[in-house]
């Protein structure tokens, strides 16, 4: 084989290299972040059991949302609405919920949210706490 016919060879194997590397790149860059809505703790607690007297939720995510377009329901112990006193939800940060609650009976109650965060992403879950009867 000729010294230029193994240039020839060796030039389409670093050009051939070369594509792959940048196939390759391009396919493992990431992409736009995406910031789903991830509920970080709550007071009170999911599963927690509270005293009579419980008078505020406050929900606390991993992003910044959208106050206007998020939500917060209560549910009572047999499935119905909780009307909340203070109306929708406020902002309690730019990553927080809060609403006032209403004196609770005892029994299971359901906390059911859904924020848009920042970037247009909705997210919603739900959870439960139980108030706890007079001892």
């Amino acid at each position: 084989m000729s010294t230029r016919a193994v240039r020839r060879c060796h030039v389409k194997a670093t050009s051939r290299g070369v594509g792959l590397l940048a196939l390759l790149v391009l396919l493992g860059a990431p992409g736009p972040a995406v910031a789903h809505g991830i509920l970080l703790g709550s007071i009170p607690k999911a599963g927690e059991t509270t005293p009579l007297g419980v008078s505020l939720v406050e929900l606390r995510f991993n992003v910044r949302i959208e106050h206007g377009l998020s939500r917060l329901r209560l549910t009572g112990p047999s499935g119905q609405d909780v009307p909340l006193p203070g109306g929708p939800a406020k902002s309690a940060g730019l990553a927080q919920l809060t609403a006032a609650l209403p004196p609770l009976a005892p029994g299971l109650y359901t906390v059911h949210w859904q924020i848009f965060t920042g970037d247009g992403h909705l997210s919603h879950g739900r959870f439960s706490f139980q108030v706890a009867g007079r001892e």
